[in-house]
């Protein structure tokens, strides 16, 4: 095959693939048209993680089967991030070289992709998601998602987040209502939301917000409370957008 030339800047492939390494040691990314992207289940099949990256070009059918994410970013932080970054997809390898503006320092490596069918893919289909309709919508800021994970450490055991609204606003339990005489915090998250109220509890596993933590900007949620399907969405800079797909919990 032709090498073919990946048009993605260091740190958006970094912000891509960091958050999806912290619950998965594998994936495969694709490209459709101008955007590099992946589909992942996490191992306990709790989350969905649909992760993308606007890149300056169309490439079709592109497919990168990475067996460990980390070494790949073990790779590209060697590289540092004084010049000119560049990843060519060669015949069974990546080549990911950092040129320097003097061209004194010109910094590589080879990363081996590994064949089809040896890392499992996600049956999910995306599109399917993309038509679902949702009952509520709202955000998390920033410092509500440092609220929830110091919440976290003081609970301990509870790893469930129950969602509920009172009012105009949008409130969370950290507990878990199976279990009696067990420390529990409530507090409110956000103070609008778009859509219907949630007359009941909707939760979720508190696992999800410890791959959100590093977000350096909102969540957005939205609830379809039939389906009992939650998606949280955070944006980043360099066109990267990563969606966690979560199914609710019974209690």
């Amino acid at each position: 095959m032709d090498d073919v030339l990946i048009p993605i800047p260091k740190t958006s492939l970094e912000k891509l693939l960091k958050p999806i390494n912290r619950a998965l040691d594998s994936c495969v990314l694709k490209t459709n048209d101008d955007y590099l992207y992946t589909v992942c289940t996490s191992d306990d099949k709790s989350v969905i993680i649909y992760g993308t990256c606007k890149i300056p070009a169309k490439i079709q059918n592109l497919k990168l089967n990475i067996i460990s994410i980390k070494k790949l970013l073990t790779g590209l932080d060697c590289l540092g991030d004084n010049g000119e970054f560049s990843i060519i997809l060669k015949e069974n390898h990546l080549r990911c070289q950092m040129k320097s503006i003097c061209d004194t320092d010109n910094t590589f490596f080879k990363y081996h992709l590994v064949e089809d069918g040896i890392i499992s893919e996600s049956s999910v289909s995306i599109d399917l998601i993309g038509k679902l309709s949702f009952d509520i919508e709202f955000e998390i800021s920033v410092q509500k998602l440092k609220q929830i994970m110091s919440a976290y450490l003081f609970v301990g055991d509870s790893i469930k987040i129950y969602f509920y609204t009172n009012g105009k606003s949008v409130y969370v339990d950290i507990d878990d209502k199976t279990i009696t005489n067990i420390d529990n915090i409530s507090f409110m998250i956000s103070d609008s939301f778009i859509g219907n109220e949630l007359d009941r509890f909707v939760p979720i596993k508190l696992e999800v917000f410890k791959n959100l933590i590093s977000s350096k900007y909102p969540v957005k949620v939205k609830i379809n409370k039939n389906q009992g399907v939650l998606i949280l969405s955070t944006t980043e800079h360099d066109g990267v957008e990563l969606k966690y797909i979560v199914s609710a919990l019974v209690k």
